[in-house]
C-alpha cells in the first residue's frame, strides 16, 4: 500500500502519509486502504461545510484537527501538540494534511528540530519529504532563530 491517490501526496515513512485537503469521497478508499488515523491540520474556516470528523469516525478512523493557520502559529506548543498526535496513533496508519500539504511539511521540519535534535538542513530535508514548499523560507527563519 503506498499510493493513496491523495493531493500532493508523500509517503515519507512505512505508515504515514501526507497530503493535501481530503476529499470526502476519498475517505472509504482510506478506510480501504488500512488507513486508522487522519490527523488533520487546517482551520475550521477552511472546511467549509465538509465535517471531516464526522467522515472519518464513520469510516472507524481516529480522527483528530490541530488548526494551523499559518506561519504565525508555528510555535513550539503547536509543535509539542503536533508531537504528542503523532504519537497517539501508535505508529499505525496514519495521514496527515492540510490544503496543500505545506503545513504538514513545516510542522514535520520543526518538530525535527526542535524535538528530536536534528540540524536546520536535516530538518529542512525532513520537511521537504513530507511536503514542506512555500513555507520553507518561514521555517528556516524559525530554526535559525530557535523555538519561542
Amino acid at each position: 500500500m503506498t499510493d493513496l491517490n491523495l493531493l500532493n501526496e508523500k509517503h515519507p515513512t512505512e505508515n504515514l502519509w501526507t497530503s493535501g485537503a481530503v476529499a470526502p469521497e476519498q475517505f472509504a478508499a482510506l478506510k480501504d486502504a488500512g488507513v486508522k488515523h487522519v490527523i488533520n491540520l487546517r482551520p475550521r474556516a477552511e472546511q467549509g461545510e465538509f465535517d471531516e470528523a464526522e467522515t472519518a469516525a464513520s469510516c472507524g478512523m481516529a480522527y483528530a484537527n490541530l488548526p494551523i493557520a499559518g506561519p504565525h502559529e508555528l510555535t513550539l506548543a503547536n509543535v509539542k501538540a503536533f508531537d504528542k498526535l503523532l504519537a497517539e496513533t501508535g505508529g499505525g496508519n496514519t495521514v496527515v494534511h492540510c490544503a496543500s500539504n505545506n503545513r504538514v511539511g513545516a510542522l514535520f521540519a520543526l518538530r525535527a528540530a526542535w524535538l528530536q535534535g536534528a540540524t536546520a538542513d536535516d530538518a529542512l530535508a525532513i520537511g521537504r519529504a513530507h511536503g514542506l514548499l512555500a513555507m520553507e523560507p518561514a521555517v528556516a527563519a524559525l530554526l535559525d532563530q530557535g523555538p519561542a
